[in-house]
């Protein structure tokens, strides 16, 4: 029952979805029905997830444990960014259903067990985050969606590689109960996902698209990257290569491993490093990205429990969350500012809005790591789990890399604070009931976990 219900609700969430989508082209009246199904179908979407615990439609798809936990966490985000979006403007109506064609693709994603399925919902995420920047109002928007579209369409052949060498390895496409009978296609395979998680993710050296995708897309897309890709991805590619790895043996295991480190401590300070020097928020946003992600890959390293799940999803939600809640409110100075991008926008930024200024203080800081926040405690779980896995030179190196990255974080409270007769003359910022209710959640989430970490995480 419980997985008709499942059935059900999709075809539902498809339905709702599919009428937004038609009626967008319908004068007057459209953007108001399309936000409305909308908002039903991800309101629908949540009340389902809420009334079970597992679903398992065959040996190619379920969805438990922590997987529904994380979904959970996501549905509640989509009905949020879906209200942060309203229905005043047809693009923002727009990318709400772009968005939740993204989550459908995001609930696949997470209960793939094969890599036919993992494959189809990947690329139906990418081909959102393709349609996403291209339709932003921003000058090079299109021609950055196309460069995207290109290096996006030779990582996706590049995966079918690897599927290829992972059926000849296994001599099947499941991703559970592996029995490998070819150790070297099996390690080329790995290899292969591994280039694929770096390439969706950002991490160093695949990260050519990164800077110019998050620059050239307006700040409520990127959003929408930040809490639905960013979280589903990183959490299925991790888990999955973790399992992966299990099977693969001593002599290629060491060395698809330290392939993994070696990208992770190059992305963290790569990073880090180029985010100090941007002057654009945009791109200190992308780079961060690049440095965030290589402080969580080395989690592949580490071998697979349930706990460690919970920290992984923390870790991703956390940081996604609080990235989006700094994204939110540059652009809403970034709309008394004709949309731009530099450090102008928030100078004298405390004058106009002193709530919403001392907000985008505590978001940035807690991304930085500072003590009291959320984002030391997730860096403090990570930074414990690889020292006691005894990667101390890799986590040493990544903890450097993190000191360096306070720089760019501190610029932004500098912006804040300093003086500017011109700006202080512009209008106040105000902020919508929908828009506040997601900085008070944001806010309250850093402060609660950053203060009682051991009641989410077990850590003390």
């Amino acid at each position: 029952m419980e997985n008709l219900t499942f059935v059900q609700n999709v075809l539902i969430f498809l339905a709702l979805n599919a009428v937004a989508l038609l009626c967008l082209n319908v004068k007057n009246n459209g953007k108001y029905i399309s936000f409305g199904a909308t908002l039903i179908s991800a309101i629908t979407f949540f009340a389902m997830l809420f009334s079970s615990s597992s679903f398992t439609l065959s040996e190619l798809f379920s969805l438990e444990g922590n997987k529904i936990l994380l979904l959970k966490i996501v549905s509640v985000l989509n009905v949020l960014m879906i209200l942060i979006n309203g229905y005043h403007s047809l693009e923002k109506v727009k990318n709400s259903v772009l968005m939740s064609f993204m989550f459908l693709g995001g609930v696949f994603l997470l209960g793939a067990n094969d890599l036919m399925t993992f494959y189809v919902a990947l690329e139906t995420i990418a081909l959102v985050g393709y349609a996403l920047v291209a339709t932003s109002d921003l000058e090079n928007s299109r021609e950055a969606a196309v460069k995207y579209l290109i290096q996006g369409a030779v990582v996706s052949v590049i995966f079918l590689l690897g599927v290829a060498f992972y059926l000849g390895a296994t001599n099947g496409l499941s991703l559970v109960g592996v029995t490998v009978v070819n150790q070297e296609f099996y390690a080329i395979a790995i290899g292969i996902f591994i280039l694929t998680a770096c390439f969706k993710l950002g991490a160093f050296p695949f990260h050519a698209w990164i800077a110019d995708v998050y620059s050239n897309v307006t700040l409520g897309n990127l959003a929408t990257n930040f809490f639905i890709s960013k979280i589903i991805i990183g959490f299925k590619f991790i888990t999955m290569l973790q399992i992966l790895l299990l099977d693969s043996e001593p002599g290629f295991n060491d060395y698809l491993v330290r392939i993994v480190q070696v990208i992770a401590v190059a992305s963290a300070f790569y990073g880090n490093i180029i985010a100090v020097v941007q002057g654009q928020f945009k791109r200190i946003i992308a780079y961060s990205s690049v440095a965030h992600t290589g402080y969580m890959l080395m989690m592949i390293c580490l071998n697979p429990d349930e706990a460690l799940e919970i920290q992984l999803i923390s870790y991703l939600v956390i940081y996604s969350l609080t990235a989006t809640g700094v994204i939110l409110i540059l652009n809403q100075f970034a709309g008394l500012n004709k949309n731009r991008d530099g450090r102008e926008i928030l100078k004298s930024g405390f004058y106009r809005n002193k709530g919403l200024a001392i907000m985008l203080v505590v978001f940035v800081l807690s991304l930085g790591g500072i003590p009291l926040t959320s984002g030391f405690a997730m860096k403090y779980m990570l930074f414990t789990n690889y020292f006691r896995e005894g990667f101390t030179l890799e986590a040493t190196s990544i903890f450097i890399s993190s000191i360096v990255g306070l720089a760019y974080y501190i610029r932004f409270v500098s912006d804040l604070f300093t003086e500017d007769e011109e700006k202080k003359g512009l209008p106040a910022i105000k902020t919508r009931f929908s828009e506040s209710l997601v900085h008070v959640i944001i806010l309250v989430s850093i402060f609660t976990i950053g203060i009682a970490p051991s009641l989410f995480l077990g850590l003390k």
